[in-house]
């Protein structure tokens, strides 16, 4: 039986050229080699290669183009398969929240909106500014201004929001508060600028603080889908903060003494005013140690205990002090964990309410997905949601020791790697297999899969002795570089755009912009930056 492989045999070279060429034609070559000398290497091939049949000739020039053609792919192939590569992750992760079309080559500003305000992220790529008694949309991309709509004084719109990634969540319409506070109007806008419908609403708060508004008259704030969020039962009640103490059950008896009552929000359809879901917030003793505190002079200190809502594209969240009632796009009501809970949206949609003591991570409908140890941190940008989560938990059988930060897979249940940070400052990013997260010292890469550090980037952010100095204020990704708004350059007033591999951390380029840097997110597909205007790049 013959062997499957044989020993590699050294190259020989072959020249080819026509059969009818003899010794003496032009161009020829003799068909030996004078006596005088040995056969050259060129000669001794022209005599194998004459004796060979044509079959055989076209055999071994076969042969040889492909060893050739080979070569050529080995040569390109590497760049052409890593630009496949990237272009891929990019189809792939087009639509998440974060994702940007491409930042392998430095961005510049294409344009300024310094006069607009209140933001709103519309399909299409476009934002809505309020603009006077008008709204504008414009084309992320450009700047330029697709439609204007005038809809009345003193324009609120929404849903906004309360974290920078919100806005990152585009809606299908925008609605808009108008008008005096003893008389607001509802108006219902498309992503096109139709007006899509409005409502006489009465006497409404913006805010807790809204002090135009009638006595008793609620808090209305515009919400995803075309509602409203209404928050009622709002008092002026408050209590004394006890002396040298933390308010307690006591602090409670007293501010339910002053007539606290137990606000509840309602989120309703904005133009027919048909409820889609309601919550009452509880608020527990526990709670109070979270509360403002307003004191007037010569006065004892008391308790503040406004409420505030914010009406994002993937809840509506009412909170008090420390006490947390939110409605599920779905229309269902949650009452927060009472320690100190969060709710951040994740970015395949779903919730989690986080706490330190466990998180809780809800559907559309408020059903239980997965309840994970510790606190969840969801990245600023996820390209893998949904397959693990990362949070600050604890170690052991009774979750005890140093917080460290820990992969759980998808049902909660199972651990799959853990590290201890140094002073984590946040997660920010998980893309193409590796979790970037800042901590104390700089920015770490860590491998998705283990936990193993991939790349250290203690270099890359500017800190004192005493720890003051640069920090991430926000992040996008085109799937394989990450774009890092970095705040604090220049004592504040200036920031930093810089562009890393999240494969190795390596520095592929660097903007410096004026302006304290508040956030940055994508729009469309396209950068777009918070630093006292609002500035698109390109």
């Amino acid at each position: 039986m013959r062997a499957r492989f044989r020993r590699a045999e050294p190259m020989a070279s072959f020249e080819l050229v026509p059969d009818d060429e003899r010794e003496g034609a032009p161009g020829g070559a003799p068909d030996e080699a004078p006596e005088d000398r040995p056969a050259t290497l060129r000669e001794r091939a022209l005599s194998r290669w004459r004796a060979l049949s044509r079959r055989g000739r076209v055999v071994v020039a076969a042969g040889t183009a492909v060893v050739v053609l080979a070569a050529a792919t080995a040569a390109v192939a590497p760049g052409l398969l890593d630009a496949r590569a990237e272009r891929l992750r990019a189809e792939a992760i087009r639509g998440l929240p974060g994702a940007v079309d491409d930042l392998s080559e430095p961005l510049a500003e294409t344009w300024e909106l310094t006069d607009g305000t209140g933001l709103v992220t519309l399909a299409g790529g476009l934002a809505l500014t309020t603009d006077g008694t008008s709204v504008a949309a414009l084309d992320a991309g450009s700047g330029d201004e697709v439609w204007r709509r005038e809809v009345g004084t003193f324009p609120t719109c929404g849903p906004r929001g309360g974290f920078p990634d919100d806005l990152a969540r585009p809606s299908d319409v925008a609605v808009c508060l108008t008008g005096n506070p003893d008389d607001r109007t509802v108006t219902v806008l498309d992503a096109g600028g139709g007006v899509v419908g409005q409502r006489s609403i009465g006497p409404a708060r913006v805010d807790a603080y809204d002090d135009g508004a009638p006595d008793g008259a609620p808090v209305v704030v515009p919400a995803a889908a075309g509602a409203i969020a209404v928050v009622e039962g709002i008092t002026d009640a408050t209590a004394p903060w006890p002396a040298d103490d933390l308010p307690d059950a006591g602090t409670l008896r007293e501010l339910r003494a002053d007539g606290w009552v137990d606000p509840t929000v309602r989120v309703e359809d904005a133009l027919t005013g048909e409820v889609r879901g309601t919550a009452t917030l509880h608020l527990r003793a526990e709670d109070l140690g979270a509360c403002g505190m307003m004191q007037d002079d010569g006065e004892a200190p008391e308790l503040m205990t406004d409420p505030s809502v914010v009406a994002s594209p993937t809840s509506v969240t009412l909170s008090v002090c420390g006490a947390i009632a939110l409605v599920t796009p779905g229309g269902a009501a949650v009452d927060a964990d009472p320690e100190g809970a969060w709710v951040r949206p994740l970015a395949d949609g779903r919730l989690v309410v986080a706490g330190a003591d466990g998180s809780t991570v809800l559907d559309n409908d408020g059903s239980v997905v997965a309840t994970v140890p510790g606190l969840v941190i969801p990245p600023q940008v996820d390209d893998e949601p949904g397959t693990s989560y990362l949070a600050m938990a604890g170690v052991g059988d009774d979750a005890t020791g140093p917080l460290r930060l820990t992969s759980v897979g998808p049902d909660g249940g199972e651990r799959w790697w853990s590290v201890v940070p140094d002073d984590l400052g946040g997660v920010l990013a998980r893309v193409d297999g590796v979790v970037v997260v800042q901590d104390g010292s700089g920015l770490v890469g860590l491998d998705a899969a283990t936990g193993d550090e991939v790349w250290d980037r203690d270099d890359l952010l500017r800190r004192s002795d005493d720890g003051s100095g640069e920090w991430v204020a926000g992040a996008v990704t085109d799937g394989t570089r990450l774009l890092l708004g970095i705040s604090g350059y220049g004592g504040g007033d200036r920031h930093r755009l810089v562009t890393v591999d999240v494969r190795d951390g390596t520095t592929l380029w660097e903007l410096k912009q004026d302006g304290y840097l508040e956030g940055l997110l994508a729009i469309g597909g396209h950068v777009v930056t918070f630093a006292g205007a609002v500035r698109g790049l390109g």
